[in-house]
């Protein structure tokens, strides 16, 4: 239901150097009075592999959600992408083959985390694309980055060349920077 995206862990070593990343698959952050947590549900009941996103302020738990999720979590991010004032939260999925990987998003709203739908590359921004992505959370801007491709004969070659984008919510759309 939320496959959208390719991974290789390869390009992690790139983005590092590139962004500092304060954000890991299992994360605790501050967003206003709320206390967002993001972890692996090690009691999973739902499925093989669960993970749970916990809201709280300083008196109480206000919400729980569990998804189930395949792959390896790999990164989570907090922050406030669409401008309300609300934060959204984003969790992405990494697989060993490195062909893909799976990004959840959901915004905060009148208590409750709502999922959104991220849309998938248009036909410009997947001329070259074999997965690879990273994803990253940069002055309130969700970023992917992948390396373009080439296809020479029946096999395909990366090139130097890195594609940037970044995720405009209220377009439910990528773009480039």
């Amino acid at each position: 239901m939320y496959k959208f995206l390719l991974s290789h862990r390869a390009v992690l070593i790139c983005i590092v150097i590139a962004w500092p990343l304060s954000a890991s698959a299992e994360g605790q952050y501050q967003f206003g009075n709320f206390s967002v947590t993001v972890a692996p549900d090690t009691s999973s009941v739902l499925s093989g592999a669960d993970y749970q996103v916990t809201v709280e302020t300083e008196e109480l738990i206000v919400s729980r959600l569990t998804a189930p999720y395949g792959g390896t979590l790999s990164n989570s991010f907090v922050d406030d992408l669409d401008g309300d004032g609300e934060f959204e939260v984003v969790i992405t999925f990494s697989y060993p083959e490195g062909q893909e990987s799976t990004i959840h998003l959901y915004s905060w709203s009148e208590y409750l985390l709502e999922p959104v739908r991220v849309a998938h590359l248009d036909a410009v921004q997947s001329e070259g694309y074999r997965g690879n992505d990273e994803y990253a959370v940069q002055n309130g801007r969700l970023i992917r980055m992948f390396q373009v491709y080439e296809q020479v004969g029946a096999e395909w070659s990366p090139t130097a060349e890195w594609r940037r984008l970044h995720y405009a919510p209220g377009q439910s759309r990528w773009t480039t920077e």
